[in-house]
């Protein structure tokens, strides 16, 4: 457990802290969405934000078959943009958003969230479901692909298996 709790950089109470680590801690803390919330605590708000945009996400599809597609691609990106808001609950904010503009992953990071701007650009001012629809198609595209950086090989085999079927 406290190999799990240093990779998402959440203490647990109870030791003593040397000054080099209690000078890690504060750093951990200032970037923490919530600092004063327990391991447990941050599990289920990283789980309560999850389920909200899985809701989110499911609700999205079924206006897509009604036809409503601003609220569709209102939807799906306020549905994408819980999910990714849970993390902070985990890693808080300011080391979320630097691993995902880290070398690697800064471009997919990009057209994830500039895909949720479009989306919703496309959905609202446009009111183009087939653009909205495109636009959500982009941002589940970039998600993979970011998700891929964080397994090592991963994007090198997606590549190599994209060119083998496409070179065919």
């Amino acid at each position: 457990m406290d190999k799990v709790t240093s990779i998402i950089s959440v203490s647990t109470s109870g030791g003593v802290l040397s000054s080099a680590s209690n000078a890690a801690h504060m750093a951990d803390s200032e970037e923490s969405l919530c600092p004063s919330l327990s391991f447990k605590q941050r599990l289920q708000g990283c789980a309560a934000c999850c389920g909200f945009g899985f809701i989110l996400l499911v609700l999205s599809w079924v206006t897509v078959f009604l036809m409503q597609y601003a609220l569709f691609g209102v939807l799906f990106s306020a549905g994408n943009l819980a999910i990714l808001g849970s993390t902070f609950f985990l890693a808080g904010p300011v080391r979320q958003f630097k691993s995902m503009f880290s070398e690697g992953r800064w471009i997919a990071s990009a057209v994830y969230l500039l895909s949720m701007v479009l989306t919703i650009i496309c959905a609202v001012v446009l009111d183009s479901g087939v653009l909205t629809i495109i636009m959500c198609l982009v941002q589940i595209c970039a998600l993979g692909w970011y998700i891929l950086s964080y397994i090592p090989f991963a994007r090198d085999a997606v590549k190599a298996g994209l060119s083998s079927l496409f070179n065919r």
